[in-house]
């Protein structure tokens, strides 16, 4: 009997939106079903969720930041490893992200033109300061297009 409730208890306690480095399971907001046309609000937002479907059906929520440029909004991952939330989204590209309390039903597809990733580079350079967040060793980062599900 002990065992399920610490399940329970585990899981009310981690069941929630992700903090800082720590992870969660769902994401709250008011869910915003219209289509976003511009997503410039996003220019004053440090950190926004994302949360993604593992193999094991329990989602999987983490902190993550973004840009936007000519309105579109991209995410970025970095390291030498890919991410969960990453490896989730390569097997199953539908994704849930909560920005300001609000959520938003997206797609999330991989930046491959290196063209963009070289200017997606420079905006997150400028709005994250990467230089006083990693020193001189920026590490080499990867970028996603969020499209919106939807009407």
């Amino acid at each position: 009997m002990r065992v399920p409730l610490l399940l329970c208890g585990a899981l009310l306690i981690v069941g929630c939106q992700p903090r800082d480095v720590r992870p969660g399971l769902w994401v709250r907001g008011e869910l915003v079903e219209d289509r976003v046309a511009d997503w410039s609000f996003t220019d004053d937002v440090e950190e926004i969720f994302i949360e993604t479907r593992p193999w094991y059906f329990l989602p999987h929520s983490t902190t993550i930041w973004c840009v936007q440029r000519d309105a579109a909004l991209y995410i970025g991952s970095y390291g030498e490893e890919k991410k969960t939330w990453e490896q989730n989204v390569a097997r199953n590209p539908a994704a849930k992200l909560a920005i300001s309390g609000r959520r938003y039903d997206v797609t999330v597809a991989p930046v491959t033109d290196p063209a963009l990733v070289d200017e997606l580079d420079l905006l997150y350079a400028e709005k994250y300061d990467m230089a006083e967040v990693f020193g001189e060793e920026v590490p080499e980062w990867w970028y996603y297009a969020v499209v919106q599900d939807g009407p």
